[in-house]
């Protein structure tokens, strides 16, 4: 499983220099760009605003209704968001170190986006915070969940943004919790799956508001895991095996990058590999790249030699993918006006962010 041939550099966003690695070896590279080999790491490419009215959220299939335990702390979180109380909510959290190393450099400004195309802009989101030890069991998994809307014009203030709550309710059980913000109409949502503002009142214009987030913990969230198994062989000299395996099999992942320190800049001495790879040689560090991880791609190996006489060099092991495979089964059914009930044009994007993803 070599490179996919499409002329694309997929460490493009990781060491932000061009070459790669290919199945028995490839182009070594030093120095560039950044000093932090993480810089980039888990910073997904501006995504253009899409095109057309959209309203169908793809997500996974999983278990029963949920619990009420996480709701308090939910709903509280909530409460500050910046959407509709008057800007005073909090941050959204340190997005120039994506994997808590303490490495990032700090952020640039922002690209300004392009103006919506629509009178809505919907956001799907789910974020995951996944722990492994160094043979791949998981120690602690958690799934984050946000629906966000925007109101681009005054046409889309007045919104009724329907889910399939009946379909999610009856498959998410034990373990997760569910809240609306605190100014949601929540008669309307649970009786109907509605999601509207209280009194009839409209959404802020141009603030994005997190109208609805659940929460799961539990080692079945992890979509996939990785395994890193260093052996000194006595001679000044580490062989280095590492493994990825699907762990829900209905998960398509994509632009994965595993991101490793060598303890050395010596180049690896590749014997095997799934995939694709690339050494930075200024930092000592190595990406092992793969386009895509699902059923067809399910399992995959890396093994090389390269000097030294610590097997604890080679951690923390980052990893950084995009993906659209909601655990929860979260769908957007319809987006209507209040004031006629005529559907709203709308853009939507879905898609699941490791903020912390990492075997130690």
């Amino acid at each position: 499983r070599g490179p996919s041939g499409s002329g694309m550099d997929p460490f493009a966003n990781v060491f932000g220099q061009q070459g790669m690695g290919g199945q028995q070896g490839g182009d070594m590279y030093g120095g560039g760009q950044s000093d932090n080999p993480y810089a980039n790491l888990g910073k997904p490419a501006a995504e253009p605003e899409p095109e057309g009215p959209r309203v169908v959220a793809k997500g996974m299939k999983l278990g029963g209704v949920g619990g009420t335990k996480k709701k308090d702390s939910l709903m509280a979180a909530m409460a500050a968001e910046d959407g509709l109380l008057g800007g005073l909510g909090g941050s959204s959290g340190n997005a120039a170190d994506a994997f808590g190393l303490g490495l990032a450099a700090p952020a640039a400004a922002p690209a300004v986006p392009a103006a919506p195309t629509a009178p809505a802009t919907i956001v799907v989101e789910e974020k995951l915070a996944v722990q492994m030890t160094r043979e791949g069991t998981i120690e602690s998994s958690e799934v984050k969940g946000t629906i966000t809307y925007t109101a681009n014009t005054e046409a889309g203030t007045m919104a009724n943004v329907a889910v399939n709550k009946n379909v999610y309710s009856a498959k998410c059980g034990n373990g997760w919790s569910f809240a609306t913000h605190p100014k949601v109409d929540k008669k309307e949502y649970e009786q109907k799956g509605v999601l509207c503002l209280k009194g009839g009142k409209g959404f802020p214009l141009n603030r994005p508001v997190g109208i609805l987030r659940w929460n799961y913990s539990g080692e079945d969230s992890a979509p996939f895991t990785v395994n890193c198994w260093p052996e000194d062989e006595g001679s000044g000299t580490i062989n280095v095996n590492m493994e990825f395996e699907l762990q829900r099999t209905d998960a398509v992942i994509t632009d994965v990058n595993i991101v490793f320190p060598l303890g050395t800049t010596d180049p690896p001495v590749i014997e095997s590999i799934d995939g694709q790879y690339k050494h930075d040689a200024n930092s000592g560090m190595m990406c092992w790249h793969h386009d895509v991880i699902d059923q067809n791609n399910s399992t995959g190996s890396l093994e090389f030699s390269i000097a030294g006489h610590s097997v604890d060099s080679f951690f923390p092991v980052q990893i950084a993918f995009t993906s659209q495979s909601l655990m929860c089964p979260m769908e957007v059914t319809s987006l209507v006006s209040t004031a006629n009930g005529s559907p709203i044009p709308n853009n939507m994007t879905v898609r699941v962010v490791p903020e912390t993803y990492q075997c130690v």
